[in-house]
């Protein structure tokens, strides 16, 4: 009876409030994967939010619960923010996201997909706590304030607020309050809305030139001297006056082509097309940010990099530009696009004619009957693109965004054709390997059907995937992939997009090994479709004639991360060189980071330079644009 009695006092006694606090930033540490041997980030935490609601329910104020619950509801949802954004992106939610509320509304199914149990942990103690509140609130009005202090909780108070803005600003930059910058939850979201709101109101602008020179410095061929003659191609022009169709393929990573599972080939039609009159680039890499596909379309029609603020689509909306499909257009190309979702999301049916995109196909202009997940079937998107295309009587440039394959990978059972073993059964692995299969078909419904209306001889087809299809750290991926491919898949292997090619008639049939990404795909077709780039802020290199290949990461890995020829680069969780991390590609072998400081730095020019590229509108001086 004593031990009930005993844990009933306890369980009525308002002090629970605060084992509640505890355990809540204990939670929201875990989730975002700091190490809690960092205690003075859990300790702070748990300080701050103390003296906060302690003087909150010891003070006078008539509305006091109402305070609370708005503020404890608000901490609380920012940490459940935290930890699924962390969970997918590997980084904390920022203001700079709200935007993208909207987009998340039109991929409900997606947004349910990526939830983790976990994160209820952050929002399953509200209701407990407001009530701890209240029974803590009148136990003080009930007790003597003879030694009540307001002046003392208010200096407290004070002095809290004063030590967490001079850590969010860090007037010294002092390397070890960067570190708690990167991981505490008030100074991390503190120092982004001061960020944030500086930016608004003043942004660093560089002197064109500077830019120019930046740009120039750290793209120059990446070629260094070797003892070696450099390979030669002879494919410059191969392309030239030919139909191109661009198909960013959804979800897609390099290590489905080419493989089979369960004894049968995964891409089966992009297979063929690498047999014959392909270039296959296997070292490729996505750089995109916060925008995932908008971000890959924008980096590899105009060879700049995406910023981690947002997708450019939607701030830079009305730049000049002078990527892939005006420089078609100057030569007298129709240009198209075409999107089985609705033709605002990531905001193209704004954006897509200062791209150089004059006709653009979307789920309100197309035959939506055939839908699958989210919108219109690739294969129905695919043919309805032909039958509208094949009316030009000047060479087109069609630029198409595959859907099918999109996260959460819920193919109709009657369209999965891959026998799927046991241990794999319900996995997302094994849903994505069946989307992914089912794009692939309809490319070879595609092929056929060009071949049918006599334009294939006349047409390129070029295939690159937007982004990975399955996050190293969600859904136990990295146990079933790593499982597939014997070898560890993180990062290295989920950034990993392919590239391909397809000239026909060309007689080329190559492999190129030399690392790439998605800001190298304009200077390449530039070579072989001979235009002319008009203007030098090209962030990429042309992987016809590269020896060295580079790629600077925007989101999934902190920035200053990159790829440089067989090392991988990873900056460390609280964004500086120090602590970082780098490995081989291929062995997986850690390597001294110190050799790669000069990379580290090339990644961050470079992706600042094409920021002012973007915030300048650079390109307007080169390209005149109605």
């Amino acid at each position: 009876m004593k031990v009930l009695t005993k844990a009933k006092e306890i369980i009525q006694s308002p002090k629970l409030l605060w084992a509640f606090l505890i355990l809540k930033v204990f939670t929201y540490y875990i989730l975002i994967d700091v190490n809690l041997t960092q205690n003075f980030l859990v300790l702070g935490s748990v300080f701050i939010l103390a003296i906060l609601f302690s003087n909150l329910y010891q003070s006078s104020f008539s509305h006091k619960f109402l305070i609370f619950s708005v503020l404890y509801g608000f901490f609380s949802i920012i940490m459940f923010a935290d930890s699924m954004y962390f969970n997918y992106y590997n980084q904390t939610v920022s203001i700079q996201q709200v935007y993208q509320v909207s987009n998340v509304a039109k991929v409900p199914s997606s947004f349910i997909a990526t939830l983790i149990p976990a994160s209820f942990f952050i929002l399953w103690d509200i209701p407990f706590v407001m009530y701890y509140f209240k029974k803590a609130s009148k136990q003080w009005e009930g007790q003597t304030r003879k030694n009540s202090n307001g002046k003392r909780r208010m200096g407290i108070s004070l002095g809290c607020v004063v030590v967490i803005l001079f850590l969010a600003i860090n007037p010294f930059h002092n390397t070890w309050i960067i570190k708690i910058n990167s991981v505490g939850f008030f100074t991390n979201h503190i120092r982004d809305i001061i960020e944030v709101s500086s930016n608004a109101v003043y942004t660093e602008l560089w002197e064109p030139k500077e830019v120019l020179e930046v740009v120039e410095e750290e793209t120059k061929d990446f070629v260094e001297p070797t003892a070696e003659e450099p390979k030669t191609r002879n494919y410059a022009g191969i392309a030239e006056g030919k139909n191109l169709i661009v198909i960013q393929l959804e979800a897609f990573q390099n290590f489905v082509i080419g493989a089979s599972y369960n004894g049968k080939a995964i891409t089966p039609n992009l297979n063929a097309l690498l047999e014959k009159d392909s270039i296959y680039f296997d070292n490729y890499y996505a750089i995109i940010g916060k925008g995932n596909t908008a971000d890959a379309e924008f980096a590899t029609l105009n060879s700049l990099y995406p910023v981690i603020d947002g997708e450019s689509y939607r701030l830079y909306t009305e730049n000049t530009y002078n990527g892939l499909p005006w420089q078609l257009k100057d030569k007298g190309y129709a240009t198209y696009g075409f999107h089985g979702n609705e033709a605002n999301f990531w905001n193209r049916q704004a954006a897509y004619p200062y791209q150089g995109i004059d006709n653009f196909y979307s789920i309100e202009t197309l035959d939506n009957t055939e839908q699958i997940g989210l919108g219109i079937s690739d294969s129905s998107v695919f043919s309805q693109m032909v039958d509208i295309v094949k009316k030009e009587e000047n060479p087109f440039f069609s630029f198409v965004v595959s859907l099918t394959s999109h996260h959460p990978y819920e193919l109709p059972e009657e369209l999965c054709e891959l026998e799927i073993l046991p241990e794999d059964e319900g996995s997302k692995f094994a849903n994505y390997l069946q989307s992914v299969h089912y794009t692939d078909k309809a490319i070879g419904e595609l092929i056929t059907k060009l071949k049918k209306e006599g334009m294939y001889e006349d047409t390129v087809i070029a295939f690159y995937g937007d982004h990975h299809g399955l996050n190293c750290t969600m859904d136990n991926n990295d146990v079933y992939v790593g499982r597939y491919l014997d070898r560890d898949y993180g990062y290295e292997e989920m950034l990993k997009i392919p590239c391909i090619i397809h000239i026909p008639g060309s007689g080329v049939s190559e492999t190129i090994s030399t690392l790439g990404c998605q800001v190298d795909f304009l200077p390449t077709m530039a070579a072989l479709l001979n235009l002319d780039l008009e203007q030098p802020y090209i962030m990429g290199q042309n992987l016809l004639s590269a020896e060295h290949g580079f790629a600077a990461f925007t989101a999934y890995l902190f920035d200053g991360s990159f790829a440089y020829d067989n090392v991988m680069f990873q900056v460390s969780r609280e964004g500086i060189f120090e602590g970082s991390s780098a490995w081989d590609r291929k062995t997986l072998k850690e390597v001294d980071i110190e050799d790669y400081y000069e990379q580290y730095n090339k990644a961050v020019s470079l992706k600042e330079a094409s920021k002012q590229v973007l915030e300048q509108d650079l390109i307007a001086k080169y390209a005149k644009r109605k």
